[in-house]
């Protein structure tokens, strides 16, 4: 039995030096980009408060009824106000602060003219009575969806994202413009149940005979394509998770269809949800609407939408339960900035169903399921984890490079933490400083640059906006205990990123035992040494799917590899270096003379340069951020460089 031995080194012990390393910096298209809204008007109000008045039916897309709008204008003023709804629904009447006014529209744009501009800050409410059967749709993206179970059990659900709220509802499809809170009264028929967003208020099952009406309320803020309703012959399954370590207590409310039949399995994978959801919130802060709700709604959706506090599912599997649940931190409480940025949510939703893997499951499931994601995203040789093209769902929800080279990038990001606990620091400060608003790949940026003690502006630039992945030739030897390890990397995208700065996964094969080991590649052609004993028999290149890349060429050994970079001058055993990690200084000592070293960050910024010494040379480190620093060893026929680590 093969023994696993986890080394993570961040060295780079001999380079052919590369002057433009660091140089490629990708510049955002924005040929092909959506605007905010459909009409800049929109932008002259801000949304406070939304009440919908809804009568629907379980067998039928047709929709009637009234929705208010109260918002506040942050325009100068505001001669008109302007929202969305498609042509096909039919507006009976209008109001704005209870008078009656027309309505005229260019397409889907609807505009109320007022008799006197609203000033700037006053407040308002505009109240759309209107009635219709939405466009015609298939597939996810499709606003209001009716259907019908195998079993037989019709349903009606909405599906808002990306720009499809105006099929069911007069909406400000604005992603930056969240909602304060929202009263949702859905009338159906008696023996119908209707899900939402936030708590069940009420159901009102004598106003009017033979019809319920159910009244669902959420004081969180919320995107307008988080809103849903799902309607069904449902029973509902109400439970309560204690998280651990605390008193406070949450509600976990799922809507079923298809009882008697419904598989017992689904229903044991959507019990799992507490257990998840104590976990999750444990890593990302505790769940952002712990006093409302989560729940699901099983419908025919192929796939699911997380919906804020009761996602729309028709996929049981537990990583799919568990990626939709990742979304109330990642792209519900914190929402993207720009469309462009879709992968702040479906990346870390994606990159989550590993993490749930791995925690409930194990490694090996963890490890299968990122492999099966890697390789869809090789599959794209130019793809780029930004969205430049905003305007089709198609090219927001394309998943080789936003669900699943993406999820790789947070795979990596995690790697190149100076420990475990600040990567998730950066997720749960993330989570604190933008909850309920929005925020871009810039702001992700700054926080782990803040968090991990240096830069890492050149990695963000080149995975996220450029476009394809390093593909590796390798050759190795071994002299005595060193493996030597060449790489080459090459792009898989001609005209696209032509390095990336990465961290490569390397295992180290031998009869009795095995090693990985993890170099951070930042040239073209970088030469590693590692210091290894075992008798060495071949080498595997990311076995773990840790590092978004692919392997070019077969991986041969190369015998004159050791008489190349000049293994006998500086052998790492020879020397010692210590305290590492440090809060002040280190030390080395036993150095070959006329030693050269270089203190660097991780961007390659020298700190500091000297000579070795005999005896011990002191490398200063008072005053510098806590982080991953690089310290350059230059002999005569050969060079290294070591991570050292600052607390």
């Amino acid at each position: 039995m093969n023994s696993k031995s986890i080394i993570f080194l961040l060295v780079i012990l001999l380079a052919y030096i590369n002057c433009n390393a660091g140089a490629y910096w990708h510049k955002i298209h924005k040929s092909a980009a959506r605007t905010t809204l459909a009409d800049p008007a929109e932008e002259n109000y801000d949304m406070k408060h939304l009440r919908f008045n809804l009568h629907v039916s379980d067998t039928s897309v047709y929709i009637w009824g009234d929705v208010s709008t109260t918002a506040q204008v942050v325009a100068a003023s505001m001669p008109a106000y302007v929202f969305e709804l498609d042509t096909l629904m039919v507006i009976d009447s209008a109001q704005i602060n209870g008078v009656t006014l027309p309505v005229t529209n260019v397409g889907f744009i609807r505009t109320i003219s007022l008799p006197t501009a609203i000033s700037s800050g006053s407040m308002f409410t505009a109240q759309i009575f209107y009635h219709g059967v939405p466009p015609p749709g298939g597939g996810f993206f499709n606003g209001l969806t009716q259907s019908v179970s195998a079993e037989g059990t019709p349903m009606l659900y909405t599906v808002s994202d990306p720009w499809v709220a105006l099929d069911w509802w007069p909406a400000k499809q604005s992603a930056t413009d969240k909602i304060d809170s929202v009263d949702m009264f859905i009338t159906v028929p008696a023996g119908q149940v209707d899900g939402s967003n936030g708590i069940l208020v009420n159901v009102d099952s004598t106003s009017t005979p033979g019809f319920r009406t159910y009244h669902w309320q959420t004081h969180y803020a919320i995107d307008y394509y988080l809103i849903s309703i799902a309607v069904s012959q449902y029973s509902t399954y109400k439970s309560y998770l204690h998280f651990t370590g605390s008193t406070d207590s949450m509600l976990i409310q799922n809507f079923f269809i298809d009882t008697a039949t419904f598989n017992p399995l689904y229903k044991a994978n959507f019990d799992s949800l507490s257990q998840i959801i104590d976990y999750y919130s444990s890593l990302f802060g505790r769940y952002p609407f712990w006093q409302e709700k989560y729940g699901v709604c099983y419908t025919s959706l192929p796939g699911g939408m997380e919906h804020q506090t009761m996602t729309t599912i028709g996929v049981p599997n537990t990583y799919i339960i568990a990626h939709e649940l990742m979304h109330q931190w990642f792209g519900d409480h914190v929402t993207y900035a720009t469309w462009g940025e879709m992968w702040l949510s479906e990346g870390f939703a994606c990159w989550a169903e590993q993490l749930f893997l791995n925690h409930f499951w194990g490694t090996a499931a963890a490890t299968a399921h990122r492999q099966a994601y890697l390789g869809s995203a090789l599959s794209d040789l130019c793809g780029e984890v930004y969205v430049t093209d905003t305007t089709s769902s198609n090219t927001l929800f394309y998943q080789p490079t936003v669900y699943y080279k993406g999820q790789g990038v947070v795979t990596m990001l995690r790697d190149l933490a100076p420990t475990d606990s600040q990567f998730f620091l950066v997720l749960r400060t993330y989570q604190y400083k933008y909850g309920s608003g929005n925020a871009g790949i810039a702001d992700m940026n700054a926080i782990v640059d803040s968090i991990y003690g240096f830069s890492l502006d050149s990695f963000f630039h080149q995975w996220i906006y450029g476009q394809g992945y390093p593909e590796y030739s390798i050759t190795w030897d071994q002299a005595g205990s060193n493996v030597i390890v060449k790489l080459v990397q090459t792009p898989s995208c001609p005209t696209g990123t032509k390095l990336f700065y990465t961290p490569v996964e390397l295992e180290l094969k031998a009869a009795v035992a095995d090693t990985i080991v993890m170099p951070y590649n930042t040239l073209d052609t970088q030469v590693f040494v590692f210091n290894w004993a075992d008798t060495m028999t071949s080498l595997l290149l990311n076995p773990d799917a840790l590092t978004v890349c692919a392997r070019k060429t077969v991986i041969k050994r190369d015998t004159t590899l050791r008489y190349k970079v000049g293994t006998g001058t500086i052998l790492r055993h020879n020397y010692q270096l210590y305290p590492n990690p440090t809060k002040n200084f280190w030390q080395i000592s036993n150095l070959p003379d006329d030693t050269g070293l270089t203190l660097t960050d991780i961007s390659g910024k020298v700190l500091w340069r000297g000579r070795g010494e005999k005896g011990v040379t002191i490398i200063p480190g008072a005053g510098l951020p806590a982080g991953n620093y690089l310290l350059k060893i230059s002999g005569s026929e050969s060079e290294e460089s070591i991570k050292l680590v600052h607390w």
